[in-house]
C-alpha cells in the first residue's frame, strides 16, 4: 500500500486533475484512428468491464491470490481515508490491498486514452464484516488508471477518496 504525506496530496490532486482535463476531449466516437492504428472503443470498453468484473468476483469469492493477474506488477494505490476505512483496513490487513468482503464499482466515465492506457472514474460501495460480525457498507469515489499489457487491461494506479461529491 502506498502512503502519501498530506503535503503531497495537493500536488497529486493538481496533477490528476490536469491529466483528467487533458484526457477529456469531448469525443464519443465508436472508433478512434491515429496515424498508425485503429482502436475499437466498444471492444476496449467491454474488455475493461471484464477486468473490473473479474476483480470484483475474485474479491467476493475470497480469491485474493488471483487478483494479481488483473493488476500490473508495479501498481500503486492510494486508499480512501477516514476512521471507517481505517477500521476496515486494520481488520483486513492479512488480505493485503483488498481488505474487504466485496465491492460494487459504478463507473461514471471510462475513457480510452490510446491503445494501452485508459481511465475509469466513478464511485463504489465497499462491504466488510466488523469485529461484531455486522456487515458494514462504505462509499467512496475512485479514479483508476488502466494499462494494457499483453492484450489485457490491468489496474495500474488507483486513487480513492471517502469524500463523494
Amino acid at each position: 500500500m502506498l502512503t502519501v504525506k498530506p503535503s503531497y496530496m495537493k500536488d497529486l490532486t493538481i496533477t490528476l486533475m490536469a491529466l483528467l482535463l487533458i484526457s477529456c476531449n469531448g469525443k464519443n466516437n465508436q472508433t478512434v484512428t491515429n496515424s498508425t492504428m485503429e482502436i475499437d472503443i466498444q471492444a476496449e470498453l467491454k474488455s475493461i468491464e471484464e477486468t473490473r468484473s473479474s476483480v470484483i468476483l475474485a474479491i467476493k469469492e475470497g480469491r485474493y491470490q488471483d487478483i494479481g493477474q488483473w493488476v500490473t506488477p508495479n501498481a500503486k494505490t492510494i486508499r480512501p481515508g477516514g476512521p471507517s476505512f481505517d477500521e476496515m483496513f486494520t481488520l483486513g490487513r492479512e488480505r493485503g490491498i483488498f481488505p474487504y468482503d466485496s465491492i460494487i464499482m459504478t463507473p461514471t466515465e471510462t475513457y480510452i486514452m490510446n491503445d494501452s492506457m485508459a481511465y475509469d472514474w466513478g464511485s463504489s460501495r465497499t462491504y466488510y464484516t466488523n469485529e461484531e460480525g455486522k456487515q458494514i457498507e462504505l462509499r467512496n469515489s475512485f479514479l483508476v488508471i488502466l494499462k494494457k499489457i499483453d492484450g489485457k487491461w490491468k489496474l495500474h494506479r488507483e486513487v480513492a477518496s471517502s469524500v463523494l461529491e
